[in-house]
């Protein structure tokens, strides 16, 4: 009788490490490969299911828990994604599910906690489980560095970023790798001691002189690049902070107001459908309060890493990205992780049956 069990590998966040989850070198190819095929059109992706308790505010008080399924394909595209120093194919599906409560964080708890499922293209069964902590806080990372590779001045060299969490740490790391003449990061957290722990842990790994600063005003004068990852509950930007030719990348939902988009040159999403299906980001808040038209959104900024949009247009274009996160960067950065775990025999193989439908014996009434 032919074996018909069905197996999945199992990866561990420590696995995921050993499989080079935290290289964000790679994972910026990942992220940016990703891009790529949403500006040419080769992937699916629903809008988000989200679970709340009560309007879009409450994710930032009680949580949410949400679903991210998605295809990425590639096959089409091997030249250029090849030519442009890119990762191969994917050709398969996944989905992310990301339950996230602000309270965990009293409790020592992580705020959110992700699991990543990847699927065989032929069968559909999953061939993947794995934590999606770090894909999720690496990816997130890496769309804001892809950006920067794209939308920023290739001269800038002051860096502010608000929030010295983990996602602070990841938006340092990858708008660095992709912004290498920064010289100067200027760290702002509301609370002092986090932003000198970012300073003493992060200043050898990014090469840079970080510098920790005593107000949000301080991070945002003069900056080149912006990037802003808090928890904020209420906007705290002065749209008269922004320097001519800065770059942005607002990550979090209520730091900037939308009052503040009218003084931008070009604002880029990274999916506009799924930006107006959460209802949350600034940019659709802009645009639905009418401080901002629909048409004033520059673009998606796969466009723009698929040659069909120009980013920046002069070095005085003052530019906001503001990305909603989207399922095929957890889906790329996963399957990479996971091609690197096969290789490398990282994780936990486990069955799903010795003999498919063999339960069947058990049934009874």
């Amino acid at each position: 009788m032919p074996d018909t069990s069905w197996s999945l590998l199992y990866l561990s966040q420590e696995d995921c490490v050993a499989a080079g989850g935290a290289d964000m070198s790679e994972t910026l190819k990942a992220v940016e490969r990703s891009f790529f095929l949403h500006g040419v059109g080769d992937y699916i992706q629903p809008g988000k299911p989200v679970i709340r308790w009560g309007d879009a505010s409450t994710e930032e008080t009680t949580g949410r828990i949400m679903s991210m399924p998605s295809y990425l394909g590639g096959n089409n595209f091997k030249e250029q994604l090849h030519l442009k120093g890119l990762l191969g194919p994917v050709q398969t599906s996944g989905i992310k599910f990301i339950p996230s409560r602000p309270e965990n964080l009293k409790k020592g708890l992580p705020r959110a906690t992700a699991i990543i499922i990847i699927l065989d293209p032929v069968t559909f069964i999953p061939i993947c489980v794995m934590d999606g902590a770090i894909a999720s806080a690496m990816r997130t990372g890496a769309a804001s560095g892809v950006a920067a590779k794209y939308l920023a001045n290739p001269d800038s060299t002051v860096f502010g970023l608000v929030g010295a969490s983990v996602q602070g740490m990841t938006q340092a790391a990858a708008i660095k790798a992709a912004v290498p003449n920064l010289e100067t990061l200027k760290i702002f957290d509301i609370n002092q001691q986090s932003s000198l722990a970012f300073a003493e842990r992060m200043s050898q790994k990014l090469d840079m002189e970080v510098v920790p600063v005593d107000n949000v005003r301080d991070a945002f004068i003069d900056s080149d690049v912006i990037s802003t990852a808090t928890m904020a509950r209420e906007a705290y930007v002065d749209p008269d902070w922004y320097k001519k030719g800065v770059f942005h990348a607002e990550i979090s939902f209520w730091d900037t107001p939308p009052s503040a988009l009218t003084v931008f040159d070009r604002i880029f999403v990274d999916d506009w459908y799924q930006v107006k299906h959460h209802g949350v980001d600034v940019s659709w808040r802009a645009v639905n309060e009418g401080h901002i038209t629909e048409e004033q959104i520059s673009g998606e900024i796969g466009e723009v890493v698929a040659g069909k949009k120009i980013g920046r247009e002069s070095e005085s274009d003052k530019i906001f990205f503001n990305p909603i996160g989207m399922g095929i960067h957890d889906l790329s950065e996963a399957y990479r992780v996971y091609q690197n775990a096969l290789a490398k025999s990282v994780g936990t193989m486990l069955t799903y049956f010795k003999r498919n439908s063999g339960w069947l014996d058990s049934l009874s009434i």
